[in-house]
């Protein structure tokens, strides 16, 4: 079974599942969108993604599975995080990662996102990796999470701009929230070291 949620960010759901499958590339970079917010919720997963060989083309089209509530699982689908407007997923790679994913976690609640398709990810052809989940992930109850992901400082600013827009409205409240305005991104699970503001 595939589902899909649409316009809502994934990060906020990740407990509700057995399984998190992030998409990822060879390089151990875990830098912006989903990827990133796991990394600032799971520790843990970079601390495990960074003891695998940095850009070594044997992980491409295999997974990483960290244990923990929820169990993560890594999936190396693109050998590059620099994808200038092109696409560099692996449609190889990904085949052999849900099909070794569906085997593992079967029977399981698993959530990714449009893996394999945001600009964080490999810029895949949208249909042509839905046509892959439902074709592979058959013995999972799969929950696919479609929604526009930001890079760290989009949406940093988008935060500061509401901030911003209360000056003159309610100044009071724009005081207080400008000044915990980097408390603030960190409760979003964004990399408050990546913001230039």
């Amino acid at each position: 079974m595939v589902e899909l949620i649409e316009g809502r960010d994934a990060i906020w759901d990740t407990e509700k599942y057995d399984v998190v499958m992030v998409g990822t590339n060879i390089n151990n970079s875990l830098r912006s969108g989903f990827q990133s917010k796991m990394r600032m919720k799971y520790p843990h997963i970079a601390v495990a993604n960074n003891a695998t060989d940095y850009g070594n083309t044997i992980k491409l089209g295999k997974r990483l599975t960290i244990d923990g509530d929820p169990i993560i699982s890594l999936l190396y689908i693109t050998r590059s995080h620099k994808f200038r407007g092109r696409s560099t997923l692996d449609y190889d790679a990904l085949e052999n990662c849900l099909v070794t994913a569906n085997a593992e976690f079967r029977g399981k609640r698993v959530m990714t996102t449009l893996i394999g398709c945001s600009r964080f990810d490999g810029y895949g052809d949208r249909e042509r990796v839905l046509d892959m989940l439902y074709r592979y992930c058959t013995d999972i109850d799969l929950y696919v999470y479609d929604y526009d992901q930001l890079n760290i400082e989009d949406e940093a600013i988008a935060v500061f701009d509401k901030i911003v827009a209360l000056k003159g409205v309610d100044n009071e409240k724009y005081k207080t929230l400008w000044s915990d305005r980097f408390n603030i991104l960190r409760s979003l699970y964004l990399d408050i070291r990546r913001v230039r503001y």
